[in-house]
């Protein structure tokens, strides 16, 4: 990739994908941008597959025609007119009027006050100046549009407000500022980390809800290495806000879910269901995080097969398990029975010893439960 000084050179891929939208904007007079985090990446010769695009105009068109295109479909997302499209290939791309916002008071969520309005105006609503740049597509130039010294701060590696109350209006810029740092290695410009103590200090980001906090620490632990962002959190007093005495230092595997799991483990099995609990999660992951710390838990074999990714967190956490430890329980209720032993109490007494036995190594197999049963 090259590209002229005041330009940004797209990626192949990229390139294609966005000649036809920028075609289809310039026969409607639309100035049509990609913004944010894309010009960012591209910039730092980096391919990036999550595309934001604002248009000084109606989206829509555009947001239909990249559904058409990539086999997808285009829906709202969010509470400002955003479109997003995805579709059966790489690309996730949002579509969006340009805008103005104001915070009505610290930690709301933004109101907007004006649309359509130059890009200039719509980049100064944004978090950091590295991600308050533009390149022009509809005219093919390519063009940065840098209002804020974006680019001279991704050169040097500064993270940097926009205005000095940047944090009193949102404070989870301070949890994007931290996975920056640490993705970058990069560091505050001066005064900022200051200004993030004066919003926690005054009680602003103890308003975040928890949706937003959780938005948060997923973003967190979408990161290659989360850990310096949870250390940087941590000095700055904002990580107690995600969950107090979060475990940041615990070795992370890679995924979501195994993360989660890794973290709710660290904590133990009271701490870790408080965590998994303080959290609006999907159903899907409050289930697995409820199923893993009952299995760590426990010091029995499961009645059944485990989910893999439970069973995969459990072994992660306590690596000396014996291998039959989390398969399913060797030993039923009709292996009972052909023995000519009856239901009663009994009868589950020597079930649970069987599988406290097998989680602990001393039966091995199948064959080995049941000869063991034929002692009792």
């Amino acid at each position: 990739m090259s590209a002229k000084p005041g330009t940004v050179a797209l990626p192949v891929a990229t390139a294609r994908f966005v000649r036809p939208l920028a075609a289809e904007a310039r026969r409607r007079g639309l100035p049509f941008y990609a913004v944010g985090g894309p010009v960012r990446d591209w910039l730092l010769r980096r391919e990036t597959f999550d595309l934001d695009f604002s248009v000084v105009g109606d989206p829509d068109p555009l947001a239909e025609l990249c559904a058409r295109r990539i086999g997808g479909r285009s829906e709202p997302f969010g509470r400002f007119g955003t479109r997003r499209v995805i579709g059966r290939g790489r690309f996730r791309v949002d579509f969006a009027t340009t805008r103005a916002e104001t915070y009505p008071e610290p930690a709301a969520l933004p109101e907007v006050t004006a649309v359509r309005v130059p890009i200039e105006a719509d980049l100064f609503r944004r978090d950091f100046t590295i991600n308050a740049m533009a390149a022009r597509l509809d005219d093919e130039s390519r063009a940065v549009v840098d209002p804020y010294g974006g680019r001279r701060d991704l050169k040097d590696r500064t993270l940097r407000v926009l205005h000095p109350a940047s944090f009193r209006d949102d404070p989870t810029r301070v949890f994007r500022a931290a996975r920056f740092l640490g993705r970058l290695s990069g560091r505050p410009a001066a005064g900022m980390m200051d200004e993030a103590k004066e919003a926690l200090a005054a009680g602003h980001a103890a308003r975040l809800s928890r949706h937003r906090l959780l938005h948060e620490l997923i973003c967190l632990l979408g990161e290659d290495d989360p850990r310096p962002a949870f250390a940087l959190l941590d000095g700055w007093g904002y990580l107690d806000l995600l969950f107090p005495g979060l475990p940041h230092r615990a070795p992370l595997p890679k995924g979501l879910e195994p993360r989660l799991a890794a973290l709710a483990l660290a904590l133990g099995r009271d701490r870790g269901r408080a965590f998994a609990e303080s959290f609006p999660f999907e159903h899907h992951l409050r289930v697995l995080l409820k199923e893993t710390l009952e299995l760590a838990a426990s010091d029995k074999a499961p009645r059944a097969d485990l989910p893999p990714e439970v069973a995969a967190a459990v072994r992660r956490a306590f690596p000396k398990l014996p291998p039959a430890a989390l398969k399913p329980r060797f030993l039923r209720g009709a292996d009972l029975i052909a023995q000519g032993l009856k239901p009663g109490p009994g009868f589950h007494e020597i079930l649970d010893e069987a599988a406290r036995l097998q989680r602990a190594g001393t039966l091995k197999t199948r064959a080995a439960a049941l000869a063991w049963l034929k002692t009792r």
